[in-house]
């Protein structure tokens, strides 16, 4: 779910190269692409045939952008040395921070450099605005709103959460069930490696719950990948700030991450590790379905396993 109050950017395109060198459906499918961009309030199509002689920021002063605020859609490798000529002339220049998608058009005899571009396309069929979105956030480190509630909103953590992600972990209880944050530095540093890893290479993992009308935070959720045992699972977690607590919160929250899995992932189900006296987690579980297998123990500890079997989820 895209919520494109959160950011201003710019789309170009050369649109005379494109529509020389693709398909009839891709034609299609870039005209669908084109009518999506147009019809968001903060995303302007930028069409053009610039001289690619001089640098892109000859061609972004015309319009009075920024680089940092654009996105180009490059079909050949020309257009991205185009882009790039200026940041690699000088490596403190702002427009290495144009993001870049490569089109590698089909049956075309020119391949798109790997390392040039923020990422490669082989197709645009199944391309949307909420995909350009999140690459263009990506390579601004901008966080990913993942989904709402009727009550709050899940969005990727940054490090400028680590002061409300100490004061949650804080409080009283929060902690007796979960593994407490580390010293400041190391936690900033587990964080920073997390959002790199966890969210850039598998695009989910623990998220901030947040409050819509207040953006107070409430919690955290969210799935993360591990082993168990010799298998690879998902595994989801969830803690509610006490003051949020016994109001529906995390049965509303899980039930919605439930159903992201369902839509987004290829895990056939959810899993859930509880301690056996954490009552609270033991009756929400029961609450959203789950049913509970063999007892595991790990990392030197007891856990009830519960799991969902994701073909159960509803949209």
């Amino acid at each position: 779910m895209c919520h494109w109050n959160t950011v201003n950017w710019n789309c170009i395109i050369r649109k005379e190269t494109l529509e020389e060198k693709l398909s009839e459906e891709e034609k299609h499918a870039l005209s669908r692409l084109q009518k999506e961009l147009s019809e968001q309030k903060k995303v302007e199509l930028l069409f053009t045939d610039a001289d690619m002689e001089k640098d892109i920021t000859f061609f972004l002063s015309g319009h009075h952008v920024k680089p940092e605020e654009c996105m180009l859609l490059a079909t050949e490798p020309e257009e991205v040395a185009w882009a790039k000529k200026d940041a690699d002339a000088d490596s403190d220049s702002d427009s290495d921070q144009l993001t870049i998608i490569g089109y590698e058009v089909p049956d075309f005899s020119k391949q798109m450099p790997l390392s040039n571009v923020d990422m490669l396309l082989l197709g645009l069929e199944e391309v949307d605005t909420e995909f350009l979105l999140r690459t263009f956030q990506r390579k601004h480190h901008l966080p990913w709103r993942i989904l709402e509630t009727k009550r709050c909103y899940l969005r990727e953590i940054t490090l400028d959460d680590m002061d409300d992600l100490f004061d949650l972990y804080n409080k009283k209880g929060i902690s007796d069930y979960i593994e407490p944050l580390y010293e400041r530095q190391e936690e900033e540093e587990y964080q920073r490696a997390y959002i790199e890893n966890m969210y850039g290479y598998y695009g989910y993992g623990m998220w901030l719950v947040k409050g819509k009308d207040t953006h107070q935070l409430i919690g955290r959720a969210g799935i993360d990948y591990r082993k168990l045992l010799d298998e690879e699972i998902i595994e989801m977690g969830y803690v509610i700030a006490p003051e949020y607590q016994r109001q529906g919160y995390a049965y509303e929250v899980c039930q919605a991450i439930m159903a992201w899995v369902k839509n987004n992932l290829e895990f056939r189900r959810i899993d859930c590790l509880v301690e056996p006296g954490n009552e609270a987690s033991l009756g929400l579980l029961h609450k959203l379905g789950f049913q509970e297998t063999e007892k595991i123990k790990q990392d030197g500890k007891i856990f009830r396993h519960f799991w969902y079997f994701s073909h159960f989820l509803q949209k």
